[in-house]
């Protein structure tokens, strides 16, 4: 394990303080621009909001921006086509017994985290009011509306959580400046949820909701358990939409 952890260190040279804000920040604020932008050229009340920011923004722009710039550095690095080999720090393969664990590890205080605080971001929004969705609402019907879920569900569900924990968990993540010292996982947890521009009331529960995510990530050395848990979360996202479409209860 020391032998592992000299290898992580001397692989992921930290980032200074105005690069770190940037690469957090940047992809998240390129989403929230091609969102505001799809629904400004392309947004119809026939048609689901979906389709803007569910899937128009994550195939054109936050997965390709995110896995793009990693598979960038990988090409100067003269990595092999697919390969993300000192890019991607926490690659560390897992027990498959060890990574069922971890991953309920992961989930646990996380749900109780977003339980607790749940009146607290009902709150916020409710005092900030900046939904950038409320005005865009399906009003007639669309024969696509169940395509465009499926393609959301798939996206959010599955591609992004991935391309999300390589991005920060595996490449950022090891990174962070020194000057954060032990408030490292604090300061990287806080600026992934303020990455995510388009909900800020979702920031005090996302910040300590997804410390257990990056502790553990640490850990092990491995984003794996990190990508099945984020997984998890984003899915159970789509129950009440699938329920909807289904008409059940």
């Amino acid at each position: 394990m020391e032998h592992e952890t000299k290898r992580v260190g001397a692989a992921a040279e930290p980032h200074s303080l105005a690069k770190c804000l940037f690469l957090h920040l940047a992809p998240g604020a390129a989403n929230m621009a091609a969102v505001l932008l799809g629904f400004a050229a392309l947004w119809n009340p026939t048609l689901p909001p979906e389709l803007i920011f569910g899937v128009f923004a994550n195939v054109f722009v936050l997965i390709p921006v995110q896995l793009g710039y990693l598979y960038y550095l990988a090409k100067k690095r003269g990595n092999p086509r697919w390969s993300l080999e000192g890019v991607v720090v926490y690659t560390r393969p897992l027990p498959w017994l060890r990574q069922f664990l971890w991953v309920p590890a992961i989930l646990v205080p996380t749900a109780v985290v977003f339980v607790v605080l749940e009146p607290v971001s009902d709150w916020l929004e409710a005092f900030l009011g900046v939904s950038i969705y409320a005005k865009y609402r399906m009003t007639g019907v669309s024969e696509i509306a169940e395509i465009v879920l499926v393609a959301h569900i798939l996206l959010s569900g599955l591609l992004v959580p991935i391309t999300e924990e390589l991005y920060f968990r595996g490449y950022l993540l090891p990174r962070m400046p020194t000057r954060f010292g032990r408030l490292k996982p604090v300061a990287h947890s806080l600026l992934f949820s303020i990455y995510h521009f388009d909900t800020p009331w979702m920031i005090p529960v996302r910040t300590l909701g997804l410390l257990p995510l990056i502790y553990i990530t640490m850990h092990t050395h491995s984003v794996r358990p990190a990508i099945v848990a984020h997984c998890l979360v984003n899915l159970t996202n789509f129950s009440d939409s699938v329920s909807e479409r289904l008409g059940t209860p």
